[in-house]
């Protein structure tokens, strides 16, 4: 994550509104330079990180503007795979021998720097050469870079235009988010910076405003930054996002936004990232987005589908229907599928479908849960028997759409 020196020179405040400027490639002459500091990070494939800091620092010769290439060369190594060197869990007890023998050869003179190395070389069992390398084996310079991002360089100028966004937040005391989709994805992450979050509606989607947990306690109201911080790479999944914050600077709130799409970047909407197909947490909700693009064709008579765009608030915990269908006319139809069993998992599918009381939901369940109880537990949970759509095989959109006709709100 880049840190406020990354960010500091580029943002700007004027009448209470920060805005980043963000890296632009109008002439063309960005895009390349980005492709080839990608492909030179592949070449260093297997060598020590000190080198491959250097090499990206050397590139300094190449640009204009220094700050914009340290930020993007913290960019590109956090986004690096590294390991410890080969027998850098031995470097402690070598630096433990090769100092207690240097100690006994005090002062060093000239001409005796291999000294401590042999003689240390023989209490471990190894050559004063080895000594020497793993000395300092453990070190963050020495650990080997084992793979570099596959960017090009239109995605490596989205991501370290998304990575000033994130330092702007580092000053953030109120985050509030938007999102078309991705839902599950923004919840997981919030989760896991140990956010809290309120959930309202506006309009036709979501804002959902994050804060601390102890955030009506503490003196700096920005001691949250890093957390809200670590949601954005979540939130930039999404098909479409926004985030507006209030940055506490120079003991002064002012508002900043944020936004982007999945498109490549473009001189007039560099916060972004490539389109990327949606990800599907089972084979039968692929199956179903698919039959509903086959036979319903994305929003043929007013309807589209949408996947995890109604986040619901069930007390302190989450609910998020599988799918929407959106009509034109403003109504809508939440679609959940119960595509597998086990006690635990039904009794908390239950609780929160019967918790959140909403008259437009649809359970689509795998026609093998028709157990015992379970299949008035199921209708009472929906509503009603005629709000359960029930499959064998693969849930069917025709199905679906004629249960959403009925009871979409």
């Amino acid at each position: 994550m880049l840190n406020r020196s990354h960010v500091a020179p580029f943002l700007r405040v004027e009448r209470g509104v920060a805005h980043i400027v963000y890296l632009a490639d109008p002439d063309g002459r960005i895009v390349p330079f980005l492709d080839r500091l990608g492909r030179l990070l592949r070449r260093l494939e297997g060598w020590p990180r000190e080198r491959v800091v250097d090499a990206l620092r050397r590139q300094e010769r190449r640009v204009r503007d220094v700050t914009r290439l340290a930020g993007i060369a913290k960019t590109l190594l956090d986004l690096c795979e590294f390991r410890p060197a080969p027998g850098s869990e031995d470097a402690p007890a070598v630096r433990d021998a090769v100092f207690r023998a240097r100690g006994l050869r005090w002062p060093p003179i000239p001409g005796d720097h291999r000294a401590p190395y042999e003689a240390a070389a023989g209490e471990l069992g190894r050559s004063a050469d080895e000594m020497e390398r793993l000395l300092y084996a453990d070190a963050l310079g020495a650990r080997v870079l084992m793979r570099a991002p596959r960017l090009d360089g239109r995605a490596l100028l989205a991501r370290y235009n998304l990575e000033l966004a994130r330092a702007a937040l580092l000053d953030a005391e109120r985050v509030r988010v938007r999102a078309r989709g991705g839902w599950r994805a923004i919840f997981r992450a919030v989760k896991l910076a140990r956010l809290m979050h309120t959930i309202r509606r506006v309009g036709r989607s979501y804002e959902v405003e994050l804060t601390g947990p102890a955030a009506p306690f503490v003196v700096q109201g920005s001691r949250y930054g890093v957390r809200f911080a670590r949601v954005i790479p979540s939130l930039a999944r999404a098909p479409a996002w926004r985030l507006d914050a209030d940055l506490r600077l120079n003991e002064t709130i002012v508002r900043f936004r944020a936004r982007g799409r999945m498109r490549p970047a473009r001189a007039d909407a560099p916060v972004g990232r490539p389109a990327r197909r949606p990800a599907y947490d089972s084979a039968w909700e692929r199956s179903l987005a698919a039959d509903f693009r086959r036979r319903v064709s994305g929003d043929r008579d007013g309807w589209q589908l949408t996947r995890e765009t109604t986040p619901i608030a069930v007390g302190d915990e989450l609910f998020l229907p599988d799918f929407t269908l959106h009509h034109a006319d403003g109504r809508e139809a939440l679609i959940e599928i119960v595509g597998f069993w086990t006690p635990e998992y039904l009794e908390l599918k239950l609780r929160k479908v019967t918790a959140a009381r909403l008259d437009q939901l649809i359970l689509v369940v795998y026609k093998g849960l028709a157990v015992g109880a379970s299949v008035d537990a199921l209708a009472a949970a929906a509503g009603g028997a005629d709000r359960v759509v029930w499959f064998v095989k693969q849930p069917r959109a025709a199905d679906v759409m004629r249960a959403a006709e009925r009871w979409a709100r």
